[in-house]
Formats: structure tokens, C-alpha cells, sequence
């Protein structure tokens, strides 16, 4: 499923492959709301009774929170009160029914200058692609653990045993610990991914292709490039360029 949409100069596609898995429980939001863009990727966590359900509470919690506090509300305090709504919201849900049901969610908010407020519990990611480099967000997991504490190298990571053990979770505690960074996307492109890119595609090659062609195109051969690199989970792209 692609969607594909372009004002103020912001143009966005979305794109959702189940891959190798019987379920897609991947989810996601894109979207224009009170003179912002929002855009979010959330994962439910394999493994995990109802991640389906996990997931696509947490991304209409966070659409639905984006909505009430923009444009009054500093969009950082925005995401900051989606995210522990939205944990809150999963962790009853689990209490009610007696599972453990679990989801990452990385979102970002851009302003019309191009200022960018991006949040993330997990291992889902966001990206800032420039000719020149790439940023992207930190995982909130136990190889990432490993990569700062120099153990093992980003490159070590992506085929690590434990890549998919996650520190932080939406809906498995009654409060999470949400990062939250300020970019600029300086005529650069944002790409939100869930692990089903990034643990098989590398960051040169994400770049190549977000580079190279217009936001629906990239999302059709990001997904490419994952099944190509014998990606086995659910793989869900945004792609938002200038």
C-alpha cells in the first residue's frame, strides 16, 4: 500500500510489506495537521501476544494527541505526552486481558522551516538523509549497548544474535523513557522505518535510494532492497523529501 501526497513543498509516500511473516504487525501515520507534517512508524513486537493491536493504538493515540496540541503546544512536550498516552493506553490494555502485548514507535513532527521534532521508544527509526551523510535516531536496545560501549560495530550489529532485544517498550511498563531529538532536514530527506529496513539494508544503501528518486519510488525499492537482503519481518517505510 503506497499513499502519496504534496503540499508546502513536502512531498510523502508510505509503503507496508508484510514480508515472510503470516502478519503484518507494523503501522503507521502520515499526515497534515495545523500547519505540520506528522509521520510515524510503529513495530509490534514479535513474539508478543496482540502487537497488531499494540501498534495501531499507538499510532492513532499518536495522531490523535498531534492533533489536539499542535499548533499551540511545543511540538517536543507533544510527542513527549503522545508516547507515555499512548504507553499507558497498551499497558491497560495488557492489564484488562492478562498479555504482554508490545510496540516501538518512532514519529517526528516538521515545521514548514524544515525544524524536525523527532521521538522514539524501540527500535523503529528515523532518518535524516543528506548527500553527504546520514543521521539517524539511537535504538533503544542491548546491541546498541554494545556499538557505544565499543564491543561490537555497527556492522557487527546487524547480524548480532540479540539485534531484536529492545530496552525500552511502549506498553510493557507503566511509564517508558522516550528519546527525543531537534533536527533540521536542511533540504534533506526523512526516512521512518521500522527494523525490518535497517536490520538488513545499510545506511550508504538507504541513502542511495532516497537519494535517487522521488518518495514513491524509494519506498517501492527500499522494500525491495529488504526482501533482496532476506529481511524475514514485517518492513514498513516513510519517505519525505523536499
Amino acid at each position: 500500500m503506497v499513499q502519496v501526497k504534496g503540499r508546502s513543498g513536502l512531498r510523502y509516500a508510505a509503503m507496508s510489506d508484510t514480508g515472510r511473516r503470516e502478519q503484518n504487525e507494523d503501522a503507521y501515520f502520515t499526515g497534515r495537521m495545523n500547519g505540520y507534517h506528522v509521520f510515524a512508524v510503529a513495530d509490534g513486537l514479535g513474539g508478543h501476544a496482540c502487537g497488531e493491536v499494540a501498534s495501531r493504538m499507538a499510532i492513532a493515540i499518536l495522531a490523535e494527541v498531534a492533533g489536539e496540541g499542535l499548533p499551540g503546544t511545543w511540538p517536543a512536550t507533544v510527542l513527549e505526552c503522545a508516547f507515555q498516552r499512548a504507553n499507558a493506553a497498551v499497558y491497560t490494555y495488557n492489564g484488562e486481558n492478562g498479555l504482554n502485548a508490545g510496540t516501538t514507535l518512532s514519529a517526528a513532527i516538521v515545521a514548514e522551516s524544515g525544524r524536525c521534532w523527532i521521538g522514539t521508544v524501540g527500535d523503529s527509526r528515523t532518518h535524516i538523509i543528506m548527500p553527504s551523510s546520514v543521521w539517524h535516531t539511537r535504538d533503544q536496545s542491548y546491541v546498541q549497548g554494545l556499538v557505544e560501549s565499543g564491543v561490537i560495530s555497527p556492522a557487527e550489529a546487524m547480524i548480532h544474535p540479540r539485534k531484536n532485544v529492545l530496552t525500552q517498550a511502549l506498553g510493557l511498563a507503566a511509564r517508558v523513557q522516550v528519546d527525543l531529538d531537534e533536527r533540521d532536514l536542511a533540504g534533506g530527506g526523512l526516512v521512518l522505518s521500522s527494523d525490518g529496513l535497517h536490520d538488513y539494508v545499510p545506511a550508504n544503501i538507504i541513502q542511495e535510494i532516497v537519494l535517487a528518486g522521488d518518495p514513491e519510488t524509494a519506498c517501492r525499492r527500499l522494500i525491495g532492497a529488504a526482501r533482496d537482503a532476506a529481511s524475514t519481518d514485517n518492513t514498513t517505510v516513510i519517505v519525505a523529501k523536499p
